[in-house]
C-alpha cells in the first residue's frame, strides 16, 4: 500500500493541523498509489460490464460480435467526458477524494465501505457530474469512541500559501457544522442506507448501524450532532514549498471560534516532485 510521509503536526488557531508529504520521486511508492486508485476505479459499478447482465440478451439471434460491440458502447456511455478545464473534471475530483481516503485510513483510524461510497456507486446518467454531498464520509473508530467524519476536500497547484481553494474549504466545513439544507442528516442517512446492503453483518458494522440510528434520532440537537462528528478539510498540494519549507499557512485564515464545540483535525497533503 502506499505511504505518506508525516512530517509536522502542531496546533494552529485552536485546532490541529497535520502536514504530510508524498514524494511523487519513489517509483515504488507512486505505483502503488496508482494500482490503488485503479482498483477503485475499477470497482465502479459504471465500469463493470457484468453488472448490466448484457449477456441475458445472448440469444440464438445475437452473436458475440453482437455483444461485443454493445459492451463497448456501454463502456464508451460509462466513460466521463474530458472538462475543457482540468479543475473541473470529475476524474480529477475522485482521484483526490480516493486519496484523501486512503490517508484517512492509514493514518486516523476511519473506516470506509465501498457499498457506502458515492463515487463507486455512482449511476451512468450521472457519470459526468461532480459527486453531491460531502466529499468523504466515513466512521472513525478509536477504541470504543466513535464518530462520523466529514472530510471535505480540495486540490491546488497554485504558487500561492494560502492557496484560493482555502476559503471554499473553510465555507464547506461550515456548512456542515450549521447543517445548512441538512447537509450532514442527509449524509448520515445515506451512509447507514449503504451499511446496512453489507451481507456479513460482524460486531463493528452492528455498533455502526447502531450509532448511526441514534445519532439521526436525535440530530435535531446540535450539540449531539457536533459532538458525534468529526470534520477533517483536507488540501491536497502540489506545491514543493509546502513539504521544503513545513508551510501549513493553507490554514492560518480559518477561525472556528464560531463554531462551538467542533471536533476538527485538518490536514495538508503535499506531493514532492
Amino acid at each position: 500500500m502506499p505511504k505518506f510521509n508525516k512530517l509536522l503536526s502542531k496546533s494552529h488557531n485552536g485546532f490541529e493541523v497535520s502536514l504530510y508529504e508524498f514524494d511523487l520521486r519513489d517509483q515504488e511508492n507512486f505505483e502503488n498509489l496508482r494500482q490503488y486508485l485503479l482498483s477503485k476505479i475499477k470497482s465502479m459499478k459504471v465500469h463493470n460490464i457484468d453488472d448490466y447482465s448484457i449477456n441475458y440478451y445472448a440469444s440464438p439471434n445475437l452473436g458475440n460480435d453482437f455483444i461485443n460491440k454493445l459492451n463497448q458502447k456501454i463502456a464508451e456511455i460509462n466513460t466521463p467526458s474530458i472538462h475543457q478545464i482540468g479543475h473541473f473534471d470529475v476524474r480529477r475530483e475522485r482521484v483526490t477524494e480516493w486519496i484523501a481516503q486512503l490517508l484517512l485510513e492509514k493514518n486516523f483510524e476511519c473506516v470506509f465501505f465501498d457499498e457506502t461510497d458515492k463515487r463507486i456507486n455512482i449511476t451512468p446518467v450521472n457519470v459526468d457530474k461532480h459527486t453531491p454531498g460531502v466529499d468523504v464520509p466515513g466512521i472513525r473508530l478509536v477504541g470504543d469512541e466513535m464518530k462520523f467524519v466529514i472530510c471535505e476536500v480540495k486540490a491546488s497547484d497554485s504558487d500561492k500559501i494560502p492557496c484560493g481553494s482555502s476559503e471554499s474549504l473553510y465555507k464547506d466545513i461550515e456548512k456542515g457544522y450549521f447543517n445548512e439544507e441538512r447537509r450532514i442528516t442527509k449524509e448520515i442517512l445515506n451512509f447507514m442506507q449503504g451499511v446496512k446492503t453489507i451481507d456479513i453483518k460482524d460486531d463493528i458494522l452492528n455498533r455502526i448501524i447502531s450509532f448511526l440510528t441514534k445519532l439521526l434520532k436525535e440530530s435535531s440537537s446540535q450539540d449531539i450532532l457536533i459532538d458525534s462528528i468529526v470534520f477533517f478539510p483536507c488540501i491536497i498540494r502540489n506545491n514543493s514549498k509546502i513539504s521544503s519549507e513545513l508551510n501549513i499557512d493553507d490554514f492560518k485564515d480559518f477561525n472556528i471560534d464560531g463554531l462551538k464545540g467542533i471536533n476538527l483535525e485538518s490536514i495538508i497533503l503535499a506531493f514532492e516532485t
